[in-house]
């Protein structure tokens, strides 16, 4: 069995703690409570996906410990196939260390663990499974040379590449010519590009630089103040959606599972960040990760109050 969604990436358990301010350096702060919520971005990408109804297979790794069945059963309860994700034996689970404030802003320390077993060789293993997808969507939490593998055979058998580059690091031309949809967030476009991004404008013009590099089309991501859709054949605003922030954690990786879904349906790149943008919205409304997003239902219901 085949999906037509493949999400190549990490898989965590976040470890959040509620503060209200972040400690700087040689700080102590005392929080509030300790909560444990599955993450990881491809987890997280794969979980929005499956929720709003995407056909959806991950190829990831997880430790052969408690935290590793957990995460595997909350994957498989929204629909996710997880035969593609690998148990390593004598391995912890990656995890996140979370601190959020009480404006919802958040800093994150990921421990990979068995998300470095994400290798070349687990890719190739499952290369049917990319072979008879549609799309495939990855993040940069796995080894890189996962990353570069993968959009390779991607597009060695015509499927298409969606890439959310975060953590940012340098971009090869190699990766980026065969990139068909790239997500940053501001900050993210801001590294990768090594121009500063502020807004839509700013977003715009180092968009085209990685236009300019092979990108099809870049979705800059700008939180609240909404998504810029720029090719080299238009440039489109679309305004962030009103709501009242609680934790942002993992509202972006909300948005590319969304926005993936909505793109193999069938739909216009506008609508499906139109679409993908209440997701994200929806998904800081409450606190946690994969905790806090949406059901297709959810959103169905957002979108018919708002009109």
């Amino acid at each position: 069995m085949y999906n037509d969604i493949v999400i190549i990436g990490s898989t965590n358990m976040d470890l959040v703690i509620n503060v209200k301010e972040r400690p700087a350096a040689g700080e102590t702060v005392l929080g509030d409570r300790l909560f444990t919520n599955p993450g990881g971005k491809g987890a997280n990408q794969a979980y929005s996906c499956a929720n709003v109804g995407g056909d959806i297979a991950m190829i990831s790794a997880v430790g052969d410990d408690v935290f590793g069945e957990q995460l595997l059963h909350n994957l498989e309860k929204v629909g996710v196939h997880t035969a593609c994700i690998k148990q390593i034996p004598n391995e912890s689970s990656g995890v996140a260390l979370i601190t959020v404030d009480e404006n919802g802003e958040n800093s994150i320390i990921v421990a990979p663990a068995a998300n470095r077993e994400v290798t070349p060789a687990l890719i190739e293993e499952y290369e049917a499974n990319i072979k008879n997808a549609k799309a495939i969507l990855i993040q940069l939490e796995i080894p890189f040379e996962t990353v570069e593998l993968s959009v390779k055979l991607a597009k060695k058998h015509d499927v298409l590449v969606f890439l959310d580059p975060a953590p940012a690091r340098e971009l090869p031309q190699k990766v980026l010519e065969n990139v068909d949809y790239i997500l940053p967030n501001e900050t993210e476009l801001a590294q990768i590009t090594n121009m500063e991004v502020k807004d839509k404008n700013t977003a715009i013009e180092a968009s085209k630089k990685l236009l300019a590099q092979g990108v099809k089309t870049v979705i800059a991501k700008l939180g609240k103040d909404g998504v810029v859709i720029c090719s080299n054949d238009n440039e489109i605003y679309i305004p962030g959606e009103k709501v009242s922030a609680v934790d942002t954690t993992g509202a972006g990786d909300a948005f590319a599972g969304a926005f993936i879904s909505q793109i193999v349906a069938g739909k216009t790149v506008e609508e499906s960040v139109s679409y993908a943008n209440i997701v994200g919205a929806l998904t800081v409304t409450k606190v946690g990760a994969q905790a806090a997003m949406p059901t297709k239902e959810m959103v169905e219901n957002f979108m018919k109050e708002r009109a």
